[in-house]
Order: structure tokens, then C-alpha cells, then sequence
């Protein structure tokens, strides 16, 4: 019976992560973890939209964000909000669910904004804000095959990129040396356990020509990223995430992707 529940409870995780993916017409969830009403009518509209659902609970849209797209928002945080949502959802009164409204699909679509740039801020000394914004924009590039690139490494930037090995099929990372204030042997030892459940996932690589390595991108399946400063840093100092979809610089993108496997295929494995 337990492993029943398991099979379906994943079977679900999975069902709701694709639509991440795949949905076009909103707004990415994840460009909304903070937003109660926002993330709520995103569950009412693909509930509706992919699986032909009618109404939903705040208990049910919480076990959708919380176990299924790791996004903390309660049940009653979504009652709040949905208290004041006015003509964007319709309420059930006598059960207490809701579904979204034609005015809330059209409030979802309004939000989906073309714009060739993705900035996030990171402000120093706001770790936490740093990881969750990370993690977020981890979750947000279609699943695939990442290229990520920054000349120094370190404990944190590892934990990072497990965290990409969690979303993606693999993880490339091509750095130059390990950076200052770092203890070699905790480093050493979390590489170690990197290589032991994430083997088929994860490479990382050594240019031996440091000089060389000086930018910071990570090169996703429809978007790169130019981070202002390095992995191991983000949150302890001040930086900007830039993401560039493909169709607006699919030029500089091919530039960065042929750069990246001629080093790449010079590099020594770490």
C-alpha cells in the first residue's frame, strides 16, 4: 500500500513539474514563490487547462506547491488571498474550493511579459534570498543538459551544482582552481561524495589556463545566464543574474557553447 501511494505521489510530482515546462501562454510558476494569489491561480488554471480539473482546496493547491514544486506557500495564505481576489476565481462556498475564472486567466496571461532580459538582484549578505533565488532559477531553465563556466570553485558552488544535477540530465562545470579561504580537505571530501551519487550527472573539469577563464555563464537548453560574480560567492556579495533567452541572443550563445567545449575537451577531470 505504501509503495501504491509513493508510485502516485511521484506519478504526480511529475505530472505538475512537466507543466513548468511546458505551459507558454503564463508566467513560470517560479517567477511567483512569493506570491499567494499568483502561484494559486497557476494551480487553478493548469489544474483546469492540462488535466481538465474543475475545483481545487487551499489544502490541495499547498500539496501541489509544497510537495510537488517545492514552493512554500500554506493553505491559508492562499485563503487569505483568494479572500481578496475578487472576479479572478469562483468560490464554492459550501465546500470551500475554488476554481479560477476567465478574468483570472486573462490576470495570469497579462503577467507573461516578452522581455529579452532576465535580471535577479542578489544583495550582499542575504544568503538565504541568494540560495532561494538560485534555486529557483535552477528550477525555471527547461530540464536538459547545463554548461556552466566560473574560473574559481568551492564548497558552496558543489552544493550548487548538485542542486542543478537534481532539475537537469546532466551538469557540465568547467573551472581553474579552487579559491581563496577554501579548506581543501572538506572541499576534497564533498567532491568525493558528488562523485559517488551524482557519477552519471555531474563533471567537473580543470583549464589549466587560468588567464583564459574570466567570465561567468551558465548555458541552459533555451536561455544562458551572465553571473556578475562566482557560485561560491552569491549572497555574501553584492550581484546581478543576467538570463538571455536563445531568440534574442542566439549569437552570442553559439560563441559561448563553442568557446566552452574547446576548453572543455582541454581540461583534466577533478
Amino acid at each position: 500500500m505504501e509503495k501504491i501511494k509513493e508510485l502516485r505521489k511521484n506519478n504526480e510530482k511529475k505530472k505538475w513539474k512537466l507543466a513548468t515546462e511546458k505551459i507558454k501562454e503564463i508566467p513560470s510558476v517560479f517567477n511567483f514563490v512569493e506570491k499567494p494569489l499568483e502561484v494559486g491561480l497557476w494551480c487553478l488554471y493548469i489544474n483546469k487547462r492540462n488535466f481538465n480539473g474543475d475545483y481545487l482546496t487551499a489544502e490541495d493547491i499547498e500539496n501541489i506547491l509544497v510537495d510537488y514544486l517545492d514552493i512554500k506557500i500554506k493553505a491559508i495564505q492562499v485563503k487569505r488571498t483568494f479572500a481578496r481576489a475578487g472576479e479572478k476565481i469562483i468560490e464554492n462556498k459550501k465546500d470551500k474550493t475554488y476554481k479560477i475564472s476567465w478574468t483570472g486567466g486573462k490576470y495570469l496571461k497579462s503577467l507573461k511579459i516578452e522581455n529579452p532580459l532576465r535580471i535577479i538582484y542578489l544583495a550582499p549578505d542575504k544568503p538565504i534570498t541568494a540560495e532561494n533565488s538560485l534555486d529557483n532559477l535552477i528550477k525555471s531553465i527547461k530540464k536538459g543538459n547545463l554548461l556552466i563556466t566560473d574560473p574559481y570553485y568551492g564548497l558552496k558552488t558543489l552544493k550548487t551544482l548538485c542542486g542543478f544535477a537534481e532539475h537537469h540530465n546532466s551538469v557540465h562545470f568547467l573551472t581553474a582552481q579552487l579559491g581563496g579561504g577554501e579548506k581543501v580537505s572538506i572541499v576534497n571530501n564533498f567532491l568525493k561524495d558528488i562523485k559517488k551519487e551524482y557519477k552519471d550527472k555531474v563533471e567537473i573539469r580543470i583549464y589549466s589556463h587560468k588567464n583564459e577563464l574570466h567570465d561567468r555563464y551558465i548555458l541552459g537548453k533555451d536561455i544562458f545566464f551572465i553571473i556578475g560574480q562566482g557560485l561560491k560567492d552569491l549572497g555574501n556579495k553584492e550581484s546581478l543574474i543576467i538570463g538571455v533567452e536563445n531568440k534574442y541572443g542566439k549569437d552570442i550563445r553559439k560563441i559561448l557553447e563553442k568557446t566552452f567545449y574547446e576548453r572543455w575537451d582541454k581540461s583534466q577531470i577533478l
